[in-house]
């Protein structure tokens, strides 16, 4: 059990070392705290031979933190849902086709290639943040951690290539940067708009906390088909 608390407590330091780190160098995507603290994850159980089972259970408290930042993202949906009005409408209608697409794809491409149960059920939560991933799998009895992983990944690449590909496309305007990106690469993205353009990064905070809304009341219909 020493073995297993020093791990998590490394964890943490490395998280925070990461966070650090990633502000210096200006929010880039491959300098993902998640990302690396999850690395460190890895090779932390594999050098001092801790079971999976034993390190979640020391870092269950880590996840009761978690639900109460899933809660938290209430306070800046409310803030850029002042004096929309009319205008949400729409933002939430194409959030909401967004979202079904990702997530439709997603467990059909998985199924279609015959992949693992388990594997299926993670990718049926990529395209919602970490935060809500995490939630929904521990409500489902999905596989939190490769969830957790899938989430990180599609929002590194989601950071990396949305960008440019939108410029690319002629979409130029803050609110479809960020609503594209918020919602197809999640906090990564979002916390990269925040630091370049502040005004796409607002919208980009709304899509990510409105998409994992939305992720929440669409994937009980598709569980039943994933459950295995």
């Amino acid at each position: 059990m020493g073995a297993t608390l020093a791990a998590a407590a490394a964890v943490l330091l490395i998280y925070l070392g990461m966070s650090r780190m990633s502000a210096r160098l200006g929010g880039h995507p491959l300098a993902n705290p998640v990302l690396w603290s999850a690395t460190a994850v890895l090779a932390l159980l594999f050098l001092l031979g801790i079971a999976v089972e034993s390190f979640v259970a020391a870092s269950r408290p880590l996840l009761r933190v978690l639900d109460l930042a899933v809660t938290a993202l209430a306070l800046p949906l409310v803030m850029q849902l002042r004096g929309r009005g009319r205008a949400l409408l729409p933002v939430v209608a194409a959030l909401l086709a967004g979202g079904a697409v990702a997530m439709g794809s997603a467990i059909g491409l998985a199924m279609l290639f015959g992949l693992p149960v388990p594997l299926v059920q993670a990718l049926s939560a990529k395209s919602v943040s970490s935060g809500f991933a995490i939630a929904l799998m521990e409500r489902f009895g999905g596989p939190a951690p490769l969830a957790a992983g899938l989430v990180v990944t599609t929002g590194m690449i989601g950071a990396l290539i949305l960008p440019p590909l939108l410029k690319r496309a002629g979409f130029h305007r803050e609110d479809e940067l960020g609503l594209a990106t918020g919602q197809a690469a999640h906090i990564v993205g979002t916390d990269a708009l925040l630091r370049s353009r502040p005004g796409a990064g607002a919208y980009a905070a709304l899509a990510m906390s409105v998409s994992g809304l939305i992720g929440a009341l669409l994937l009980p219909f598709f569980w039943p088909l994933i459950a295995g």
